[in-house]
């Protein structure tokens, strides 16, 4: 069943968007929600609460003119900005949307429900259509289940736009006002430094001695030479109620109790460069913009802040000020040469091995760590790798393998100083072997077992070719044919193997025997190297391995050629 109802054409748009209007639905029962928000720029606004209230009764009187829609609940944010979308009752409202209790969202118009309007456009155009939401918007006359209403959801994107466009423009105005605030002495603070109370005028700071005794504290500590985690301990021991336990305390901030009653260094640099301790109202120290939801971000340029000075009581001299900002200056500058002095000796520690390195049980990758000698203050450093099963899985498919950095590096370059030493020998021991008769020897064996090879190998593929002429003339039959291949088949197998076998124990005895033997000449090249480099070990090593208990199994390159040539010196002196 259909109900229908038909749209007067000659009322006005301005009219429609005040009354409810129905078209073509079907008769399916949509649970409702209605979204209200309160923007930013209207928070502070006595008429807040009618505000709200107006864009509810608009959206309640739409639902009640279209009975396929159930309102279920009301979700209304109070001053949040529209170009969020991460807000307290929008976050709620999409979890019940996800649980399928809502079916359908109603707003009175599209700035309410986002001011983004690529974020606002992903939700209409994607992902409302994904999940199967129904949302109207009222005042633009959009319903995304009403076909009829194409033309004009083609203006969607442009309001969406719109809406952008104002969202920036109110961010500026706000700003521009604040500024002049400022500017004129008559900005305010809603929460004031720690240490400070209002008058009973509430014109005007004055001190908090039941906090500001903590103040006093706190600079004297400083200058003489207290560091900020002494400070604290103490702050925490006397008991000293923190700045946020404070404002809930003397009911600044809603609330009895406070999650963290303890005091933390942010806190405390906070209270130690504050410049208002000094009797002065500084404000611009921090920035806040609305739009996009640029947060608070402090002003660190001294030249851009606004001084009022001598505007009310101090509770710090500013001679002691001045001391304590001279301190922290001096601890920063030393934290900062500390730093780039570290980040210089960290740096030399690389890791030479990258790509190389891997477990000797699970065949992964080692991790390369970096860290710091404890208690160590000349800033000393040292280096490990960690098998990356071990660490990522926790021991559950492989176990700890640990080697030093320092120790690896000096293996590795022992090693290769035992291979040039041996390299070197050998390249002497070859130059007498050359051409000796030994090595004769050696070559006529080895051309004389190729040449019989190739002999016989070609004796058995002349039997296979006459043995198919005698089946083909039927002086074999079929049986005694394949009985004779099997076994010629075999042979000619099995001499083939051989002969590659031997060509090539030839070519390598060549190669290990040559003056341009791969592995003396790459061992010569790096003969004069005394410490370990990354050229170094991208010539030399192919592979690292690591066993449990830290053994380091070393896979050289031309090891094969290594092998080779102290096979063939051997041959050739037991051949002489």
């Amino acid at each position: 069943m259909i109900t229908i109802i038909f749209r007067d054409a000659r009322k006005s748009r301005k009219n429609a968007a005040a009354e409810p209007v129905c078209e073509a639905a079907p008769l399916q029962i949509f649970p409702t929600a209605i979204y209200a928000r309160l923007s930013v720029e209207n928070s502070g606004k006595s008429e807040k609460v009618d505000v709200i209230t107006n864009q509810i009764e608009i959206c309640k009187s739409y639902i009640a003119g279209c009975p396929y829609l159930d309102l279920v609940d009301v979700y209304v944010d109070n001053g949040r900005t529209g170009t969020v979308f991460d807000r307290p009752e929008f976050n709620r409202l999409m979890t019940d949307i996800k649980s399928g209790r809502i079916k359908c969202l109603v707003v009175r118009d599209l700035s309410r429900f986002g001011r983004d309007y690529i974020e606002t456009g992903t939700y209409l155009e994607r992902i409302f259509p994904q999940i199967g939401l129904r949302f109207i918007a009222i005042k633009e006359h959009y319903d995304n289940f009403d076909t009829d209403s194409s033309n004009e959801s083609l203006m969607i994107p442009l309001q969406n736009m719109i809406n952008a466009l104002y969202s920036k423009d109110i961010s500026r105005k706000v700003s521009t006002a604040l500024k002049a605030q400022m500017e004129q002495g008559t900005f305010q603070k809603r929460n004031l430094p720690y240490g400070y109370r209002w008058n009973e005028e509430h014109t005007n700071m004055v001190i908090d001695e039941e906090t500001a005794q903590y103040v006093r504290l706190m600079f004297q500590w400083k200058i003489e030479g207290w560091s900020i985690p002494m400070i604290l301990d103490e702050l925490d021991r006397m008991g000293a109620p923190n700045t946020e336990l404070r404002k809930r305390q003397t009911g600044t901030r809603k609330g009895d109790g406070c999650s963290c009653k303890g005091w933390y260094s942010s806190t405390l640099y906070g209270i130690l460069t504050n410049p208002h301790y000094v009797g002065d109202t500084v404000l611009g120290r921090s920035m806040q913009a609305i739009y996009k939801g640029i947060k608070s971000h402090n002003v660190k340029d001294k030249d851009e802040w606004i001084v009022f000075p001598n505007t009310h009581e101090a509770i710090i001299s500013r001679e002691d000020f001045q001391k304590v900002q001279n301190i922290i200056l001096a601890a920063s500058d030393a934290r900062q040469t500390s730093m780039q002095k570290t980040e210089e000796i960290r740096a030399t520690l690389v890791n030479l091995f990258e790509g190389k390195i891997v477990c000797a049980d699970c065949g992964k990758k080692m991790y390369f760590h970096r860290k710091r000698i404890d208690k160590d203050k000349r800033g000393r450093w040292y280096a490990y790798y960690e098998c990356s099963t071990s660490v990522n899985r926790r021991y559950e498919h492989c176990t700890s393998h640990y080697t030093r950095q320092d120790t690896l590096e000096a293996n590795v370059l022992h090693a290769i100083q035992l291979q040039v030493e041996a390299a070197l020998d050998y390249d002497k021991l070859l130059d007498k072997l050359r051409g000796s008769e030994g090595e004769k020897n050696i070559r006529d064996q080895q051309n004389a077992l190729i040449t019989s090879l190739n002999l016989r190998l070609n004796g058995v593929s002349k039997k296979r070719t006459r043995l198919y002429e005698d089946y083909a003339e039927g002086l074999l039959d079929e049986e005694e044919y394949a009985f004779a291949k099997k076994s010629y088949d075999e042979q000619y197998a099995d001499l083939s193997r051989r002969l590659d076998e031997a060509v090539q124990r030839r070519s390598k005895f060549a190669e290990a025997m040559s003056v341009d033997n791969k592995w003396i000449s790459l061992m010569k090249s790096v003969s004069t190297a005394t410490q370990l480099s990354q050229d170094l070990v991208d010539e030399t090593i192919e592979l690292v391995r690591v066993h449990e208990g830290g053994a380091v199994e070393l896979v050289m390159k031309y090891s094969d050629i290594y092998e080779q040539t102290i096979q063939s010196i051997n041959e050739v002196q037991e051949a002489m």
